[in-house]
């Protein structure tokens, strides 16, 4: 069916196009546009016609469903649903639901925010001919994985399980060994003193600042935040009813000063002081020691997210806050998901151990039994027999190649349209735009034509939206590369 709403008006009011759609479509039906048990398109045209990612338009969809605005038919499709019918049958199947405020904010969130498959899916090439080059972030190179030796480490861990079923049944903070092992490997590799107690295992980077933010903040609490910056961590924030202030980042890193008389207090501050998210930027040491004379001072902690900061190309490797650290203000969280397989969702976090015995606590709410407790096992095996550094080390040098070939093509022949940040480390380089934002919009939507993906970095900024690329370069060849560069010049010469 034809949708008649002025969606072009609802974008230019809301930053998201799943948000403007979805404020697009519940209006029409308050307001009588779209008549009730009005047989609604499939996920597919809606997506098609205002030309969102299909995961977009389910997201859409799946708000509209559980506020009550539509309703599904087995078979048939999505409907309108009556929304001044009192008490007929529709009410009495699709009751509205009353969510608490911390659901009321999750599901606003959720118009705000993709998932990596919806950003891909936002970005992706329908229509292109031959191979799309991909420069995504988060993805790793899945042909240099060890398979092998991996897979014997789970077999061996599989029949295991048999004999020792129960052994780490209530250890929701992680296998002990696995503990161990990481206490050892940050201790060689980034100088960072822990106690096994104080190494907690998660699924991800992500459901640690997630279980900080509800162990520490209240709502109504402040939390400082680098701009640009990871938007996972500001919706975290953001479901406990925190109030985020964003500082700009120079060559430097952030730039926050603490002044007591015209700053309100920071229960929490989140860094990414190794390599800046998404600019690359790594934090003087000046204002390591001004941020951590500022936590002790005013009673905050630092969570310190180290997210890539294994692949170090030049120079040794940067110092972590949490090796400075000698008051207990921050925390340091780490992931395999950069240096493992990306489904492998095992991450931790190191704790002051003031905070160790509540955070076990908090995650045991969630998880009471430890889950991939097989592949905790595996990997803490794979890391004490030397496998896990190999592995490592390879990973290094052929990541190496590819950023100083990025890094070398974008100076060659895109110099004059991006400002990039040099790779010194990490898994993508940071390009800003010389020219205007029209332009910026207009090289997006011919780079997706020319069937090339890239990251709009402006989705990572609250204040400073600056037009900028992250181009990650670690699950493509040298060939797609030098490919993907030069599609990029041909996607500028025609908004030139």
């Amino acid at each position: 069916m034809e949708l008649f709403i002025n969606f072009q008006q609802y974008v230019n009011q809301y930053r998201y196009k799943a948000a403007a759609l979805f404020h697009a479509l519940r209006d029409a039906i308050l307001q009588g546009k779209l008549k009730p048990h009005t047989l609604l398109p499939s996920t597919r045209q809606l997506a098609k016609k205002y030309e969102v990612s299909r995961g977009t338009a389910n997201t859409v969809y799946d708000m509209l469903l559980s506020q009550g605005y539509i309703y599904a038919k087995a078979s048939s499709g999505t409907y309108v649903a009556d929304m001044q019918q009192m008490g007929g049958e529709h009410n009495k199947q699709e009751a509205q639901v009353e969510l608490s405020h911390w659901g009321r904010r999750i599901q606003e969130l959720a118009l705000q925010s993709f998932s990596p498959q919806q950003a891909s899916a936002d970005s992706s090439s329908d229509g292109v001919n031959g191979e799309v080059i991909e420069f995504g972030l988060g993805k790793v190179d899945m042909t240099h994985f060890p398979m092998k030796e991996w897979n014997r480490h789970l077999y061996e861990q599989a029949r295991e399980q048999y004999q020792f079923e129960l052994r780490d049944a209530y250890s929701s903070d992680g296998h002990d060994e696995l503990k161990k092992a990481i206490a050892r490997q940050v201790l060689k590799e980034r100088g960072i003193e822990a106690k096994p107690e104080q190494v907690m295992i998660v699924n991800g980077s992500q459901q640690a600042i997630t279980l900080l933010a509800q162990l520490l903040l209240n709502e109504g609490d402040y939390v400082a935040m680098e701009d640009p910056h990871y938007v996972g961590a500001r919706h975290a924030f953001q479901s406990v009813g925190a109030a985020i202030h964003t500082f700009p980042v120079d060559e430097q890193g952030i730039c926050f000063t603490a002044n007591k008389m015209t700053q309100p207090t920071y229960k929490l501050m989140l860094l990414t002081p190794s390599r800046q998210f998404p600019t690359g930027v790594v934090l003087s040491l000046e204002r390591r020691l001004q941020l951590l004379q500022w936590a002790e001072g005013s009673n905050s902690y630092i969570i310190e997210d180290d997210y890539d900061s294994e692949f170090q190309y030049v120079g040794r490797p940067i110092e972590p806050m949490k090796s400075l650290d000698k008051n207990g203000r921050v925390i340091y969280i780490g992931t395999f998901s950069r240096t493992m397989l990306q489904d492998l969702r095992i991450g931790y976090a190191i704790l002051p151990a003031s905070l160790a015995t509540a955070f076990r606590h908090a995650k045991m709410v969630y998880e009471r039994h430890p889950s991939s407790i097989i592949q905790q096992r595996a990997l803490a095996a794979f890391i004490n027999s030397g496998k896990y550094d190999r592995h490592l080390r390879r990973l290094k040098r052929l990541y190496r190649r590819r950023a100083e070939l990025i890094q070398q093509l974008l100076q060659e022949q895109l110099s004059h349209i991006f400002v990039a940040q040099p790779v010194q480390a990490g898994l993508h380089i940071y390009a800003v735009w010389r020219s205007d934002e029209v332009r910026f919009d207009g090289f997006l939507k011919v780079c997706k034509r020319l069937g090339v993906q890239v990251v709009d970095a402006r989705k990572y900024g609250m204040k400073c939206v600056q037009p900028a690329l992250c181009l990650g370069f670690a699950q493509l060849t040298e060939e797609q590369i030098e490919e993907g560069i030069s599609r990029l010049k041909i996607a500028w010469e025609a908004v030139e």
